[in-house]
């Protein structure tokens, strides 16, 4: 409790001190966090109750750090949606337009990252702070409404496909661009321009928030004109790392007035700089998180799930009309194999059975419950062996509560040529979590069949005959995978048949792209 009486003396300096002070307040917070860790679960809770009690008569801006610690102290999907009204209500004068897009981006990010901060209150408050936040924005350029250029003088043959980021083939989001981009051009005959619009976690505007996260940008590409997949060459263009920036939103919004292609494509969503262009010709938004709804204002909406009742309320909120929302089978594309390893290699036994686990935020998505489901089938089986496979800083740190795993188990790390890698696996491993999805079809492509529970993109891709209901029968479901052959044997060519329908971008992407030509026209 001293730690947390400490933090009023943070209360009376100005916001420009806080910033300047920033380093030493995480700090202070960290040792609190250390300090309810060491408590019960009902004592941390109390805790964390009384600090937010505490701060309700702070600053907004002060306020809403406060609670974003208290929200990923607590793992608590309460605090998350107080956040969010807090963030919502704000006084415009004390948190303006680019310090709550900034509270946006972090934090989406924080419930992408743990499930245990997800609700449909905090995503209906998320996607009423986007729509807030575009009409903002528009409103600031003088863009009000829709006002299509006519159809007639579009051009059938022009697409513009945006990205809020734009990093290279070990990048989930971008290897979807670019599949999508070829297939436009490849098979539809579109002239294709790429535009990364650097809306990923922009840093202007970025206001105390804790353990706040940093987007990846690639200046290397700035200087870039076209991109290259499978033979095709698409026209690029990359903003500046200062987004979002007016005049550049200005001048994109011209290029679509001026160039008059016939739809945008908007990779991913929560790109308020794409949204604002698609007021001019009409925008198709691609959910890459698909077993989601995109946040997005644009018109039309490509998504790989059966719409629920507060998926239709998410989109009445972002002025989205349901029926303007195609399902399709979200398709992916790989980085080209280079290598093949073999499992002595990569530090396993050849008649080990290996669970693969993979990730790019392990630390966040890897659970106690869930190691201890890892421990308890290397407990009944002496062949199970598990290999992490991307970034896990805090492996040593975790594992080492559960001896026989860790002695099990090997943390392979971030890999470049993941296909090669995959193919020496038996089984690949899913914990729970929202992202994935490539990286399974990588597994069922080579030919390895997938465990995982019926939540996030990694059960929408690899389909209902690879779900268990909870660890507890994924535990038992591994057993039956390593000590039954044949069952193994049918399971994986179940995986190599689905692996050829998620990588079959040409018939799912057409299909649906020319359902909404006809729609849009």
């Amino acid at each position: 409790m001293t730690c947390i009486h400490s933090l009023e003396e943070y209360r009376l300096i100005s916001n420009e001190e806080y910033f300047a002070r920033f380093g030493e307040i995480e700090a202070a917070l960290e040792e609190i966090r250390i300090e309810w860790d060491k408590e019960t679960p009902g004592q941390k809770q109390e805790e964390i109750k009384k600090l937010e009690e505490k701060v309700k008569g702070y600053p907004d801006w002060m306020k809403i750090h406060l609670l974003s610690f208290c929200m990923k102290a607590g793992n608590d999907k309460e605090t998350a949606r107080r956040l969010l009204d807090v963030v919502l209500n704000a006084d415009y004068a004390q948190v303006g337009e680019y310090n709550k897009l900034s509270h946006y981006w972090q934090i989406s990010t924080a419930i992408f990252e743990n499930k245990q901060l997800e609700s449909f209150e905090a995503e209906f408050r998320l996607a009423r702070l986007y729509k807030e936040l575009f009409q903002s924005f528009a409103a600031v350029l003088g863009a009000k409404g829709r006002k299509y250029i006519p159809a007639a003088e579009r051009n059938k043959n022009l697409v513009f496909v945006f990205s809020s980021q734009v990093l290279g083939m070990l990048h989930a989001p971008t290897k979807t661009l670019l599949d999508r981009c070829y297939v436009l051009q490849k098979y539809m005959r579109k002239r294709v321009l790429t535009v990364n619009t650097a809306m990923q976690i922009p840093r202007k505007g970025a206001a105390p928030f804790f353990e706040m996260k940093d987007s990846v940008y690639n200046a290397e590409y700035l200087t870039k004109t076209e991109l290259e997949y499978k033979g095709e060459h698409f026209a690029f263009l990359q903003c500046e790392d200062d987004m979002p920036n007016l005049d550049t939103i200005v001048s994109l919004a011209k290029l679509v007035v001026t160039q008059k292609p016939e739809f945008l494509l908007n990779i991913g969503g929560s790109d308020i700089c794409a949204d604002i262009c698609g007021l001019f010709v009409p925008e198709i938004t691609v959910s890459t998180v698909f077993s989601k709804l995109p946040f997005s204002c644009g018109e039309y909406q490509i998504v790989d799930k059966e719409l629920t009742e507060e998926d239709v309320a998410i989109l009445r909120e972002l002025e989205v009309k349901k029926e303007n929302v195609k399902r399709t089978l979200f398709t992916f594309s790989f980085k080209e194999q280079e290598h093949h390893f073999t499992k002595e290699q990569l530090g396993f036994r050849e008649e080990q059975f290996v669970l693969l686990i993979v990730g790019w935020r392990l630390d966040e998505e890897i659970s106690d419950e869930f190691l201890q489901m890892l421990d308890s089938v290397c407990r009944k089986d002496a062949r199970i062996v598990a290999a992490f496979m991307g970034k896990y800083q805090n492996y040593e740190e975790s594992i080492k509560k559960y001896p026989l795993l860790a002695a099990n188990s090997r943390c392979l790390g971030a890999q470049e040529d993941a296909l090669a890698v995959t193919e020496c696996m038996d089984l690949y491993v899913n914990p729970k979590r929202n992202g994935g999805g490539s990286s399974v079809a990588e597994a069922l492509y080579k030919g390895l069949p997938a465990v995982t529970l019926p939540v996030g993109d990694v059960s929408a891709a690899a389909g209902e005959s690879f779900r268990v209901a909870d660890y507890g029968e994924m535990a038992e479901t591994i057993l039956h995978f390593a000590s039954d052959e044949d069952y193994y044997e049918r399971m994986s060519r179940l995986a190599e048949e689905r692996a050829e329908q998620l990588m079959d971008s040409k018939n799912s992407f057409c299909g649906v792209i020319d359902e909404l030509e006809q729609d849009m026209n």
